[in-house]
């Protein structure tokens, strides 16, 4: 990170503020507060990024709304593939952290990977079932994404540290 001196050490001090940790830090030692500091803040980001598209594609589909509102199909698909990135880095970043073991992991994949268990099968069985649902390429999106995001977490699982 490059950035000034007094803004580095202003940053530290903010999050020293927010954990109430009285230490002083030197340079060395704030450079690593703040990786740190970094990383949580794009998993957040990253979180809610996926939270908000898996939400958007369950509203979406039970409601319907790409009966009525055609463009909203071209915006998810839009999305799908920097959801596969965001993905992509989160997961490349908590198995990073894991390797490290510097930091306990505060993210829990396994209600994401729940949601979207349950989100894809029950897509599935409303396309067999009710005559207002059909596979079609929408249903395809979200059962690509259910398969990706088990896939990626079985390969989690099994490449435990």
């Amino acid at each position: 990170m490059k950035l000034n001196k007094k803004i580095k050490r202003a940053f530290c001090r903010g999050i020293l503020e927010k954990t109430n940790d009285p230490a002083i830090f030197n340079d060395e030692e704030c450079e690593a507060l703040l990786r740190r500091e970094v990383v949580d803040w794009i998993f957040v980001f990253l979180g809610a990024f996926t939270y908000m598209y898996l939400a958007l594609l369950a509203v979406v589909f039970f409601g319907k709304l790409t009966d009525d509102l055609p463009q909203l199909r071209s915006l998810l698909d839009s999305l799908q593939n920097p959801y596969f990135g965001a993905l992509a880095v989160y997961v490349i970043l908590k198995e990073i952290r894991k390797r490290k073991r510097s930091y306990p992991s505060r993210y829990l994949g396994e209600l994401f990977v729940v949601l979207w268990t349950i989100f894809g099968a029950a897509a599935t069985l409303l396309a067999f079932v009710s005559p207002r649902y059909d596979f079609d390429s929408f249903l395809l999106t979200i059962l690509s994404n259910t398969l990706v995001v088990i896939l990626i977490y079985i390969g989690g699982v099994l490449n435990r540290p």
